[in-house]
């Protein structure tokens, strides 16, 4: 049987020293310990409040400006679909049904549902390009 070599106790000492040094063994260690972690507790609570409110803030500001946008939005409509586009989208549609028999309106309903509302929207941009080169 061939024999183990021991380690040195001395040189055992030393590496078990160097690894164990930062280890606090003073009194009251449980006590430094739950403060210690208490307050590391204590930021990271304060770390997720504050980006809980930037979260929010941002939240809000997207908010704002999705009604904003959407005021805007109803604002254009409310001036493109005045009382004369209206006027003139039931005068084409009795003018059409008049002129059609219901056959020839089934047939080409989709190109005059597409014809009125190109009319339609454009109707409030005409007048305003046509003065504007005069």
């Amino acid at each position: 049987m061939s024999e183990r070599k021991m380690p040195d106790e001395h040189a055992l000492d030393e590496r078990l020293a160097a690894l164990f040094s930062g280890i606090d063994t003073r009194p009251d260690f449980d006590t430094r310990l739950f403060e210690r972690l208490q307050m590391e507790a204590t930021e990271d609570a304060q770390e997720h409040a504050r980006q809980a409110r930037q979260l929010e803030q941002l939240r809000h500001e997207a908010a704002k400006h999705e009604l904003l946008s959407w005021r805007r939005w109803t604002q254009a409509v409310s001036r493109v679909v005045t009382l004369e586009t209206l006027g003139v989208g039931v005068l084409a549609v009795s003018v059409i049904t008049s002129v059609w028999s219901a056959d020839q309106i089934r047939q080409f309903a989709p190109i005059l549902v597409t014809v009125v509302g190109a009319l339609l929207a454009l109707a409030p941009v005409i007048p305003s390009r046509i003065l504007k080169h005069e």
